[in-house]
């Protein structure tokens, strides 16, 4: 996956994508934008999703996008229609 070596999110901490067990909601509401933040000025953030929705994954924020928000990417995919990225 030559993409990863030029991600932005390299040297970031992992709990910024990947939130702990038992995280709260309000807990995710402050990490969540933080991580899609870092996503926004990454060069490869289009194909970390693809490599998201490939293969299925099913946590963490890839691409920009969360678990909730990959689920409806892969099915507009699906379906042909596109996705604005918020």
């Amino acid at each position: 996956m030559h993409w990863q070596s030029r991600a932005v999110c390299g040297g970031a901490c992992a709990w910024l994508f990947f939130g702990p067990d038992g995280e709260t909601e309000r807990e995710r509401q402050t990490r969540e934008p933080k991580a899609k933040a870092v996503c926004a000025s990454c060069p490869v953030s289009a194909e970390c999703l693809d490599h998201a929705l490939e293969h299925h994954v099913r946590s963490g924020i890839w691409g920009g996008l969360n678990e909730h928000e990959r689920f409806t990417e892969g099915r507009r995919r699906a379906s042909g229609t596109s996705f604005a990225r918020q």
